[in-house]
């Protein structure tokens, strides 16, 4: 099955984020926006794992001793992987960032332990909000992107990871929690 780790965002925020994923939505262009109950912020993606190997996941319990629950701050719109090529628009964290970055890491190292490859790329917390399918209206996406500059979608405790299935569908992927670790 496939599989990732990620932190669920709360009501209120998923609310905010909705507003302006919204507006990206009214352009006329080739978006696939998420879907409410499929906004999280992404700690790991693991990939293809096999069920039988579930439980060796369970490394993260110590890791996650390591951290109290923290506060984090939803705020600014970027995209990756670049503003001249866009193909995937998210909302950053502004206060937590560096705990968030400290957590991933930590996270990585455990699983790396255990068999799971490292990401090779800094760690960049975010929520996807939107994917880009080709550069049509891609000055009216800037636009947007810049009148959402600097808005806050909220402040969430992180106190818990959650292990997730992706099944992947046409109209697009569903999540299944699988398990979760508390801070």
């Amino acid at each position: 099955m496939r599989c990732f780790l990620g932190v669920k965002l709360s009501k209120e925020i998923v609310s905010e984020v909705a507003k302006a994923r919204e507006k990206f939505e009214k352009i006329d262009a080739d978006i696939k926006t998420v879907e409410n109950e499929n906004l999280h912020l992404t700690v790991k993606f693991l990939g293809k794992t096999d069920e039988k190997d579930l439980h060796k996941i369970d490394i993260l319990n110590d890791t996650l001793e390591e951290f109290d629950p923290f506060m984090i701050k939803l705020k600014d719109v970027g995209v990756f992987p670049s503003a001249d090529y866009i193909k995937t628009i998210w909302v950053g964290i502004d206060k937590g960032n560096e705990m968030f970055v400290e957590l991933i890491k930590n996270i990585e190292d455990s699983l790396a332990k255990i068999g799971f490859e490292s990401s090779k790329n800094s760690p960049v917390p975010h929520a996807t909000i939107a994917r880009v399918k080709s550069g049509k209206n891609k000055d009216m996406i800037k636009n947007t992107l810049e009148e959402l500059h600097n808005r806050s979608f909220g402040k969430m405790k992180v106190d818990r990871i959650t292990l997730f299935k992706s099944k992947l569908r046409p109209i697009g992927p569903t999540y299944e929690k699988i398990k979760e670790y508390r801070l």
